[in-house]
């Protein structure tokens, strides 16, 4: 049976795309201080446990101070003298911007700017982007970052989680 004329074309194409994805994927997964910085402020904002992971054994040392876990409990407590539930504090960070001021092998300095808004539903989180509805809040911070056994995590001082 005789080939459609441009049918292996199509095959490359479809190959080479196939390519692209797995290329693609591996360079996402790449682990960078930016990437580092992002992370643990989208999760600082959310006040997701899960900022613990990217800070660095300094600040995660003390045996008597959880500092993650005082953030939480702190904002807990103040929702709950405003009558509202812990997940009307939580934040979300858009329009994120970073600039690496100094980096080396075991060091980096991010900036980091965005937008904060309050995120109590995500719905209402999309609802209130379109329309500009809520009050948002411009983050500009510096973020120290060591390399600690081959991942970047936030070292130093880390707003009000070490203001403590």
């Amino acid at each position: 049976m005789a080939e459609k004329p441009g049918s292996s074309a199509w095959a490359m194409v479809f190959v080479i795309a196939m390519f692209l994805q797995v290329v693609f994927a591996f360079a996402d997964g790449v682990e960078t201080p930016t990437r580092a910085a992002v992370e643990f402020s989208k999760a600082y904002y959310r006040l997701d446990p899960a900022m613990a992971n990217r800070l660095c054994e300094d600040l995660r040392s003390d045996e008597e101070i959880d500092l993650v876990e005082q953030l939480i409990h702190r904002n807990t407590e103040e929702a709950r003298k405003r009558g509202f539930q812990m997940s009307w504090m939580k934040r979300k960070l858009y329009h994120i911007e970073t600039t690496t001021i100094s980096r080396d092998e075991n060091m980096a300095t991010i900036h980091l700017t965005g937008v904060v808004r309050m995120e109590i539903n995500p719905v209402f989180a999309w609802v209130a982007s379109i329309f500009s509805l809520g009050d948002t809040h411009d983050v500009d911070h510096v973020l120290e970052l060591v390399n600690e056994n081959g991942r970047w995590k936030v070292c130093g001082s880390v707003g009000r989680l070490t203001s403590i």
